[in-house]
């Protein structure tokens, strides 16, 4: 009796909620006719909230499909909490970049209009140069209206022409940069100004990103909050970050970080970079980069960041990525970040390393960050 009240409380928690799922690599291949098969799109939509999957592309990267215009053309976006605007590949585009993916034409979107306003975004790895225009944008059975989208027109370089996804849609805490969730707010399409993400591991299938509340069914426990900075990129301030459940002391008076989904690593302060990962007993490959025997991975020490109180623990199995090379070693998840320090404090970059082993909420209306231990 318990488990079905846990199931029917659960199914009225969710009620409101909108899903937009993420999706595998292979997933995207088969509907593109990279593969036989054509990928099966699952997405539940209901009365006041929505959901979407997300593509896991190797766990590097979990992109979600979206309709643009009336009638609606599709695209996979990566839904990104480190930038602000939402923009697509456009039939304006003559870069090699957008060759191989959906380009969107304008005038084949009855709602589609514009004022020629140009953007240009520089990202830590690519750049894009576009226009703005306005459009309806749709999730399942949620219809996002006149929403300010970015059509590109040049992506120089190759960043953005091997991924998979079609462009980005920007979910930073930037209430005056018109971004998707804030029209959401505005419209009142949304229960709650609350967003939150199921990143799965190993190219699973289930990672999805929900629009106005949380899943319960994703997470047990408590929700353990930190209160981020107004206008920014969800920045926070943890109190400090131990190796194997010791204290390092590099954040004695504090680190900063910014939460984002669109970096793949977990992103380290430069300072402290070499010396973590002879902390962990880390090698470096005859390219500089470090790498762990893939036969060691369970006995290396987990990684504990302080939060506002909660000790949020990572295990080698998160921070060590799992492919293997011919010589029997797995590269390192993380990476130097490009800033030593932000405001004051050493400065880090929680990507999906350490976004994978939480259940992660995004809450606008209170401006903080939560994480929960996945269920």
């Amino acid at each position: 009796m318990r488990c079905v009240i846990f199931g029917l409380l659960c199914l009225a928690l969710t009620e409101g909620l909108v899903r937009v799922p993420l999706v595998k690599k292979k997933t995207i291949m088969e509907e593109r006719g990279l593969l036989k098969e054509i990928m099966k799109h699952s997405q539940y939509s209901s009365e006041q909230g929505y959901t979407e999957d997300l593509t896991n592309q190797d766990d590097m990267g979990y992109y979600g499909k979206i309709g643009i215009g009336n009638p609606p053309q599709y695209f996979y976006v990566h839904f990104d909490t480190g930038s602000s605007t939402l923009w697509v590949n456009s039939i304006y585009c003559k870069s090699s970049a957008c060759t191989y993916h959906p380009l969107f034409n304008p005038s084949k979107s009855s709602t589609y209009h514009t004022n020629n306003q140009p953007f240009s975004i520089k990202y830590g790895t690519g750049s894009v140069v576009g226009i703005i225009g306005y459009d309806t944008v749709t999730m399942g059975e949620l219809n996002v209206t006149d929403q300010k989208i970015g059509l590109s027109t040049s992506e120089p370089g190759n960043h953005f022409a091997r991924p998979l996804h079609d462009g980005l849609m920007g979910l930073a805490f930037k209430p005056d940069e018109g971004t998707i969730v804030d029209t959401m707010i505005h419209d009142g399409l949304i229960e709650e100004p609350v967003f939150a993400f199921y990143l799965s591991s190993d190219s699973e299938n289930g990672s999805e990103v929900v629009f106005g509340g949380t899943d319960p069914s994703q997470y047990q426990g408590q929700i353990n909050w930190v209160p981020v900075q107004q206008d920014s990129h969800w920045q926070l301030v943890f109190d400090g970050f131990e190796v194997n459940h010791q204290a390092t002391g590099w954040c004695e008076s504090g680190c900063t970080a910014i939460t984002d989904t669109g970096t793949s690593l977990l992103l380290c302060p430069p300072q402290y970079v070499d010396t973590l990962h002879q902390m962990l007993g880390a090698q470096q490959d005859q390219n500089g980069n470090y790498v762990f025997d893939c036969s060691e991975v369970s006995s290396l020490p987990p990684l504990t960041f302080v939060m506002n109180g909660a000790h949020l623990h990572l295990p080698a199995s998160a921070y060590v990525l799992q492919e293997e090379d011919s010589n029997g070693y797995c590269s390192s998840g993380i990476r130097n970040s490009h800033e030593e320090y932000r405001n004051g404090l050493p400065y880090w970059i929680l990507g999906d390393v350490f976004l994978r082993q939480f259940y992660s909420v995004f809450d606008q209306g209170n401006a903080r960050v939560g994480f929960a231990t996945l269920a």
